[in-house]
């Protein structure tokens, strides 16, 4: 498999800033130019990225942080045990 587009982005993240520095200290034509269509691309692989990310999110099941899950699991047991109190007191 090839360059992911994680690495793709830093990539183009680092040409952006060189053309950037390039464009800041001389303010030339060709800089300008190469640091827009930089901004270009980076927009370009962002979408992508973005596209995978949500198809991997779509096709992952659910499923919650185990701080999430130790969270509800107390809740439960509160629950539970506020029931159990009221049944007892019957």
């Amino acid at each position: 498999m090839g360059e992911g587009l994680h690495d793709q982005l830093m990539k183009e993240f680092r040409k952006y800033f060189e053309n950037h520095q390039d464009w800041a200290m001389n303010q030339t034509h060709a800089a300008g130019m190469r640091t827009r269509a930089n901004l270009l691309e980076i927009r370009r692989i962002a979408k992508e990225l973005r596209k995978e990310i949500l198809e991997t999110r779509r096709l992952k099941p659910r499923i919650k942080s185990p701080a999430y899950r130790a969270a509800k699991l107390a809740e439960q047991l509160a629950q539970k045990q506020q029931a159990d109190k009221g049944t007892d007191t019957n």
